[in-house]
């Protein structure tokens, strides 16, 4: 494939609109480009306008399957007004492409596509099978990885390479996420007779006051280090005379290996039971989105495969990383707890949600490189 249609490719892909939504268009893009190269694909319209697609490629001589991943949807561009250039005009100016998504992660996702592509046209099939997954709703709650998940895709996965932005590096374990929320229920009365009511608000106080504390006997990770717990959102009342009956926060926490989602509920659950033996107190857990952790020893060979691919395409030395967000392998990894999972993909994922966020063509090409020869070397290990 040329150059210029690699980069033309990237380009569609950023122009389609898919903020939380509308990955339809995505998957009706990529599986036009696919009935013209003749490669194999399922779609999943999971909910209107908004579907999964899975892709395989690969001789199957080898019983192995190896897993490429990517979203199709974007986070919001936040004020328009502030970006230089418009958000999906996917502009170019010398060596980047400027574009909401572009980095977070239309890159990676273009570049397994052109991967899949380049690989049946130069006759290259893996020995065993290259599965391609292409999910809805990565940002806000991932249910497209539920539900290839659900459909058995991750179950026989032997390896996995995450397609997000982590310039090049090899990044071999990321925490976990998970969302909650803690609702405060009280009796309502007029603020003039206070003692006749109960304060839902001042109740949720008490969790607040002792959330800070809740983890500190939590062990450290060897891979991924301390726990990270916050409440981000609280909410109450409905005017200033008014004693509140109902309030809710929210709070989300970084799962680890050692200290894991199950933990971290049992936790909560444990500090509510305590707390609602005070008159009065009714506190009550509820979980919103449960993401595992996910981590492969840093010395695995999958890791030092991609590292060492890495190291012949991109302009430096590829590191190896952690971090402590979640990406849709940490729902894969629930139906395959021990999957090695790497992610890998083009520049710097810290421009990712970003006003003006670009990818540069030169690591996109990189990534593309690499993603193609992962998917034939892999096979000879």
């Amino acid at each position: 494939m040329e150059q210029a249609t690699r980069v033309q490719i990237l380009e569609d892909i950023i122009r389609i609109n898919t903020v939380n939504d509308h990955e339809k268009n995505v998957t009706d893009y990529i599986a036009k480009l696919f009935d013209h190269y003749g490669i194999k694909y399922e779609t999943f319209e999971q909910f209107p306008g908004r579907t999964n697609l899975v892709a395989e490629i690969g001789q199957g001589t080898d019983e192995r399957i190896l897993g490429f991943t990517g979203h199709q949807d974007t986070v919001a561009i936040s004020d328009k007004s502030k970006w230089t250039y418009n958000p999906f005009s996917a502009t170019i100016v010398g060596d980047r492409v400027y574009g909401r998504g572009a980095g977070d992660m239309k890159s990676g996702l273009a570049a397994i596509v052109v991967a899949l592509i380049e690989l049946v046209q130069e006759g290259r099939l893996p020995k065993g099978k290259l599965r391609f997954l292409a999910t809805i709703g990565e940002e806000y709650g991932a249910p497209g990885a539920y539900y290839l998940t659900d459909k058995g895709y991750a179950h026989d996965l032997n390896a996995l390479v995450v397609a997000e932005p982590h310039n090049g590096n090899v990044n071999y374990a990321h925490c976990g996420s998970l969302n909650y929320r803690i609702k405060s229920y009280g009796k309502a009365v007029h603020s003039s007779i206070p003692e006749l009511g109960v304060n839902a608000l001042t109740n949720l106080v008490k969790y607040i006051n002792k959330e800070p504390e809740l983890f500190d006997n939590a062990p450290l990770d060897p891979l991924l280090g301390g726990l990270a717990h916050s409440v981000t959102v609280m909410r109450a009342g409905d005017q200033v005379n008014s004693i509140p009956e109902y309030a809710y926060l929210d709070g989300n926490i970084r799962p680890t290996k050692v200290f894991n989602n199950q933990l971290v509920i049992d936790t909560i659950e444990n500090a509510l039971a305590e707390l609602n033996q005070e008159d009065g107190v009714h506190l009550e857990f509820e979980l919103i989105h449960n993401f595992f952790p996910v981590t492969t020893e840093p010395d695995h060979p999958f890791v030092k495969l991609v590292q060492d691919t890495s190291n012949k395409y991109f302009e430096k030395e590829s590191e190896l990383e952690i971090s402590h967000g979640a990406t849709d392998a940490s729902v894969f990894v629930q139906d395959n707890p021990d999957l090695p999972v790497v992610i890998f993909g083009a520049d710097d994922g810290g421009r990712s949600h970003q006003v003006d966020e670009y990818t540069t063509i030169s690591s996109y090409i990189a990534t593309i490189e690499s993603l193609k020869e992962i998917a034939q070397d892999y096979f000879e290990e």
